[in-house]
């Protein structure tokens, strides 16, 4: 294996985590550092496709990932009033696993930092990198604990705001407005709801996605010029606010919508962007999921991108290949794919939100009917090759 004993994660996230899995598995030591207190995060969900839950079962919780999941039948879109406009396919159902799982985050992050925990991580809340050193045989890493530990490698699964990536770039790449946002929201389910459910609207859509234990998490996207600052105290009722406008007068999912303005776990969510070329690395320090692509959540596939990086690079650590050998080797495999959805994602948001008037909106509902399928599956089939 290429000499990578021990090892240092920054981001105790779905990607962190996995990796974490994925790495101590190799006979690795390896440390999660995160600068929250807790793992705790507003009450939504999030979906993992095909290839997501394929690489969950290399590292061994994809079982105790579907105990706590939500199979879901194809996505169902229908038009604000109410009438069904199409369903869209998740693809295949390889392996006898589910196609689709939506997913409790907080329920995954328990699970996943028990599993790594169990296998003898260290994982430190509330710690932060305070300096970083590097040079030919390890990176010396301050703590904010106060400690200074020796690491043969260091990545960085910290998010979009990535401390490790402005230690390796700089300023020289920093998030990037797509121009849209999300609200999502975990709210009861009414019983009538079996699967994943969009309804478009003028310029973006109404989400409803069951998950276990009766609850239901509603999304609500659309485009947002600038970067206003909204009260957090005021987010049910303005998240209630936007699915209305959207919705106009229609009745349809009234109830559910109306559910929103008593929400306690709201989160507001500026849509933004990264995407770092090649390189992810700089010597002994590496950044990956988010840190270096974070996407918008059209394809529902960013955690999975972010799973498959830890996944595919603990791979490549166990063969006899130098560690610049196995990074540029993991660049070869995850920067054209990872590009690719990126890519798509940001292309299918703003086709979403070019739908603001009756005949845009028109337009929008005969592409999901003759278009949108086909373009759908290509990506479906993407996410189903090897990663």
């Amino acid at each position: 294996m290429s000499r990578s004993d021990k090892i240092l994660i920054v981001g105790a996230g779905i990607g962190g985590l996995c990796a974490a899995i994925a790495l101590v598995q190799n006979g690795s030591e390896v440390d999660v550092i995160d600068i929250k207190p807790d793992n705790s995060v507003a009450g939504v969900g999030w979906g993992l496709r095909t290839n997501g839950l394929r690489a969950l079962r290399e590292i061994g919780i994809l079982e105790k990932t579907l105990e706590i999941g939500f199979p879901t039948p194809p996505l169902t879109y229908y038009d604000r009033k109410g009438d069904h406009v199409v369903d869209i396919s998740y693809g295949r159902k390889v392996d006898g696993m589910p196609n689709n799982v939506q997913l409790p985050r907080l329920g995954f992050l328990e699970m996943a930092s028990a599993r790594a925990m169990e296998l003898g991580c260290n994982i430190m809340m509330a710690t932060t990198a305070v300096d970083i050193q590097q040079d030919d045989d390890g990176v010396t890493v301050e703590l904010s604990n106060g400690s200074s530990r020796r690491y043969d490698l260091v990545i960085g699964f910290d998010g979009i705001n990535s401390q490790i990536r402005e230690y390796l770039f700089g300023k020289k790449y920093v998030p990037v407005r797509s121009g849209g946002v999300a609200w999502r929201a975990a709210v009861p389910a009414p019983e009538s709801l079996k699967g994943a459910l969009f309804c478009h609207g003028f310029g973006g859509k109404v989400g409803f996605v069951p998950l276990a234990g009766g609850m239901m998490y509603v999304i609500v996207t659309h485009a947002e010029p600038g970067r206003p600052r909204h009260d957090p105290d005021a987010f049910a009722a303005l998240m209630h606010e936007r699915a209305r406008e959207m919705m106009g007068d229609s009745d349809f999912m009234a109830e559910a919508i109306e559910s929103l303005r008593t929400a306690t776990n709201v989160a507001y969510t500026p849509l933004d962007t990264i995407m770092v070329p090649y390189p992810w690395f700089r010597g002994r320090v590496m950044i990956m999921g988010d840190a270096a692509h974070a996407t918008t959540p059209y394809l529902g596939s960013g955690a999975a991108m972010a799973i498959e990086d830890g996944v595919v690079f603990a791979k490549l650590l166990r063969t006899d290949d130098s560690l610049y050998d196995v990074q540029t080797k993991f660049m070869a495999r995850r920067y054209p794919r990872v590009k690719t959805v990126w890519d798509w994602s940001l292309k299918m948001m703003h086709e979403e939100f070019d739908s603001e008037t009756p005949e845009a909106l028109d337009r929008r509902l005969d592409y999901l009917v003759n278009e949108e399928p086909a373009a759908i599956d290509y990506i479906n089939r993407v996410l189903e090759s090897d990663y």
